[in-house]
């Protein structure tokens, strides 16, 4: 998005202008007296920089945010970026701070001190893999996508200051991205200075991730924004074929989903050139962005189709990659990682994938790791002592700039040597130690979808349950000794089950696309009557219907007062647990009184309740921007009871309502 007059902070942050967004906070902020909105300004700023990739910058402003407000959400955050920047110890000790600040939000908050302490054990492992940085291509710009290119290129995408155009991309402050290509000099450890690569690919917007038939004849490749317009465009995949050296056919659009309002992004396309793997935003997508496939056809391509729970987490899956073993490549920082994105693998199971592990340190940083390819052969002077070679890009400390290129390589185990040493041993007693037997519980759950019968726009009456096949279940032990964190698919009839430890709180979620995502907690700190214990945790989930009303029960108000009373607050307090384990979805509150008192009345009072149950909620750690309140007075009546028509109190009672409805399941925070 470009913008050629001055706009105002919030504009310019809903328009992804994040380096100009900043600027202007920042203005505000200096000029601000008020701490607690000083704290609303310091996150946004903070907000900017985490989204420019600018994790140290963002975690002084969260850091500065949190001095200023007790939201203990602004901890959170501000752990986030420390565990971004290899500050593991002091992330940890925050987000312990977040857990008793608060403990509603305890699962939040183990999830990631496991993360911090799975990298803390992993950066003291060994490991055969050796990373250099690309020092002849890189420079303080960024550099990320790379891919081999015929006998001994590499064609990568930057936006080095050499890139066409002369506009500013307000996402990161600096140029839009090209594509390049630099050449290896053979025989030499050096690469040759990069060009831009092909003669009608670039243009004066972002050119992104490229992917090649096997000969080399045709690109595909991602592009995004055009001069017929002042806003934000969606980016698309693009075709072109070689019609000589370095020149290329003007790129054609390769349409995968009928809807035009969806990303897509790094596109991958395997050597037989059947199917085209890439990441998008669609309607059916899991989280941020997920990855999927197309097939090609006679036609083109074929509809895509999600990789599924087992690959895409309600975070940001990207850069896939294929290798010739079969095995799949991504980058995610929905499973369980070192910082930023991660790089994992995953193997084939019929049309599904499993066994997703994270690559670990080397490959992983602190920082974003992502577009991990492999070359496809080895030099032969180093087939004896070289496993694998490939390429990644990643923005962790030490590197040139922003995103930098990085090159590895898998060393073969060398066979240790055999030393026998001969020692004479006295005879002794050796005392027998009975064994200990450590007591297992085993995890036998199930997930099922809530049927309801339908009347007009809102849920009248339950019906049966029915299984929801391949639901993702996250287990993640509570107490901080517990070092579970697994996230399980269920299988074709929802069940799952899972080996718990002893003397430990559970929280057990459940999620699939489509329907609201419910936790449950459970725990082993029961003495066993049998061996194993079985600890059953069956959660029914409901399906997510857009404008279908849901009256929240319990919720009641003193006459003529919109505050919220105590024996409202656990209810509400139940609320504020679906939506934070229901991050995506944007809410309308909507309150209704009875006909009783003037239809101006009313409508007042229904607005300031419904502002009541809003205010309380973010209260509660819900970011306000998913909340709407709306007070519709005595205008919606759920029976006969207006104006002159003698009711009993319970039936003025049902009229008198608080009521919610998803508006919207598309926030990004």
């Amino acid at each position: 998005m470009l913008f050629e007059v001055p706009i105002d902070a919030e504009t310019a942050f809903n328009g992804a202008q994040y380096t100009v967004a900043a600027d202007l906070y920042k203005e505000e902020f200096e000029g601000e007296q008020d701490l607690l909105a000083k704290a609303r300004l310091a996150e946004r700023i903070g907000d900017c920089y985490k989204y420019a990739n600018q994790t140290a910058q963002a975690a002084e402003w969260y850091q500065q945010a949190s001095g200023y407000s007790d939201n203990p959400f602004l901890l959170y955050k501000y752990g986030l970026m420390l565990k971004a920047t290899e500050d593991y110890k002091n992330a940890i000790q925050v987000f312990k701070e977040f857990a008793f600040s608060s403990p509603a939000d305890r699962a939040l908050a183990r999830k990631q001190i496991i993360a911090c302490e799975n990298a803390i054990e992993w950066q003291k492992e060994d490991s055969t893999i050796k990373v250099f940085n690309l020092q002849d291509i890189n420079t303080n710009a960024s550099e990320y996508a790379p891919i081999i290119y015929k006998e001994n290129g590499l064609v990568f995408t930057s936006d080095r200051t050499d890139a066409n155009g002369d506009k500013t991309y307000g996402w990161t402050g600096r140029d839009f991205s090209d594509l390049f290509v630099s050449y290896n000099k053979k025989n030499e450890a050096r690469w040759l200075t990069p060009q831009a690569f092909g003669d009608s690919l670039n243009t004066a917007y972002n050119e992104g991730t490229v992917t090649f038939t096997a000969d080399f004849k045709g690109v595909y490749f991602s592009h995004c924004g055009s001069a017929d317009s002042d806003q934000d465009e969606y980016c698309k995949v693009y075709y072109s074929e070689e019609k000589g050296v370095g020149q290329w056919t003007i790129p054609e659009r390769v349409f995968l989903f009928e809807e035009d309002s969806i990303n897509i992004i790094q596109c991958h396309l395997t050597p037989d050139g059947k199917y085209l793997y890439f990441a998008a935003d669609a309607s059916d997508s899991f989280g941020d962005k997920d990855l999927y496939v197309a097939k090609k056809t006679i036609d083109g391509w074929g509809t895509p189709r999600n990789l599924g729970p087992e690959i895409n987490t309600n975070g940001k899956e990207g850069s896939p990659f294929i290798h010739t073993d079969g095995r799949l490549y991504f980058a995610s920082d929905g499973h369980l990682g070192m910082g930023g994105l991660d790089v994992f693998s995953a193997e084939k199971d019929g049309k599904n994938w499993k066994n997703v592990k994270n690559l670990k340190t080397p490959i992983n940083s602190p920082a974003d790791d992502f577009g991990l390819i492999y070359a496809p052969t080895i030099q032969p002077e180093l087939i004896d002592s070289i496993e694998a070679i490939g390429y990644f890009a990643s923005t962790r400390s030490g590197g040139k700039g922003n995103d930098d290129i990085y090159y590895f390589y898998d060393e073969i185990p060398k066979e240790p040597e055999e030393v026998i040493v001969e020692v004479d041993t006295p005879k002794q007693n050796i005392e027998v130690i009975p064994e200990i037997v450590i007591q297992e519980y085993l995890l036998k759950g199930n997930v099922k979808e809530q049927l309801y019968e339908i009347e007009g726009n809102s849920k009248s009456k339950k019906l049966n349950k029915v299984a929801i096949p391949n639901a993702i279940v996250e287990v993640l032990g509570l107490s901080f000794e517990s070092k579970i964190a697994e996230r399980i698919v269920a299988n074709a009839q929802g069940n799952f089950e899972l080996l718990l430890e002893p003397n430990m709180e559970y929280k057990i979620t459940a999620s699939s696309s489509g329907y609201f995502t419910k936790s449950i907690t459970v725990n082993t700190k029961v003495t066993p009557s049998s061996n194993p214990e079985i600890i059953i945790a069956n959660l029914v989930l409901d399906k997510i219907v857009q404008q279908q009303e849901i009256v929240i029960d319990n919720i009641y108000y003193d006459l003529n007062k919109a505050n919220i009373r105590e024996d409202a607050k656990p209810v509400l307090d139940e609320l504020s647990i679906l939506l934070k384990d229901n991050p995506a979805l944007i809410i309308e509150f909507g309150s209704h009184t009875d006909s009783r008192g003037t239809a101006r009345y009313n409508q007042q009072l229904s607005q300031e309740r419904a502002e009541s149950v809003v205010n309380y909620l973010t209260s509660r750690g819900i970011d306000r921007r998913r909340l709407q309140a709306k007070g519709y007075g005595e205008s919606q009546l759920v029976n006969n009871c207006a104006d002159g028509v003698n009711c009993t109190e319970e039936e003025h009672q049902q009229n008198r309502r608080t009521t919610f409805k998803v508006v919207g399941e598309n926030f990004r925070g």
